[in-house]
């Protein structure tokens, strides 16, 4: 099960967008608080660390006990509106990189045809459904 954190002093947002991410895959949000990624990675093999970094919002992959990220996805913004129809679990992603980096962590279906441009869509709880733009 993949842990799901942000960083320290995260924005509501980004905290909210980190739990709807643990919801949607399967994972575990985990509050950072003075945590270490050494704790982190004690939980989980392999973490997401969802952070803001001036007008861009990053997803750091972490796994095996590896002190520098394994991954980074860079995000231009991100949607969330009410999801109207049934939940679906997993990650949707139309960009072939982000598929390729997050595909051994969580589960993620890649979406050539289905969903435009560069994104990734999930469904999180409380019928909320975000769309993220991956940055080029």
């Amino acid at each position: 099960m993949t842990v799901v954190t942000t960083s320290r002093n995260p924005l509501p947002e980004v905290r909210s967008l980190a739990r709807d991410l643990a919801f949607a895959i399967g994972g575990r949000y985990v509050t950072r608080g003075k945590a270490g990624m050494g704790d982190l990675l004690s939980r989980d093999r392999s973490v997401l660390v969802v952070s803001r970094s001036g007008s861009y919002l990053r997803i750091l992959v972490f796994s095996d006990a590896e002190p520098e990220p394994a991954a980074s996805i860079t995000l231009r913004s991100f949607a969330v509106e009410e999801r109207t129809g049934d939940l679906t679990r997993g990650l949707r992603i139309s960009d072939r990189p982000s598929y390729e980096v997050l595909r051994d962590h969580v589960g993620a279906t890649f979406a050539d045809e289905s969903i435009p441009g560069r994104q990734i869509v999930f469904d999180g709880a409380q019928r909320r459904h975000y769309t993220l733009e991956v940055a080029p």
